[in-house]
């Protein structure tokens, strides 16, 4: 099954509760994060390759970094 990129994004989108929550923070690991993107995707009914997964921890971890930086300016 081939994931597209609004995919990808949407279930990187859906593990911003993990950062939120605690469970991961912006200096986990990509190894550390791509399990939790394993679950959002089995959870979905997606495929769980492992290069997926690091994509999907790759684009969560930047979509994280952006919701962080934003934030920072918003309070300056």
């Amino acid at each position: 099954m081939f994931v597209t990129d609004k995919i990808i994004s949407e279930v990187a989108d859906g593990m911003l509760n993990n950062f939120e929550s605690g469970s991961l923070h912006s200096r986990s690991s990509i190894r550390e994060i791509a399990s939790h993107a394993k679950e959002e995707l089995a959870d979905r009914g997606l495929p769980t390759r492992k290069s997926l997964c690091f994509v999907v921890a790759k684009v969560a971890l930047m979509t994280w970094q952006e919701t962080v930086h934003d934030t920072k300016c918003q309070l300056a």
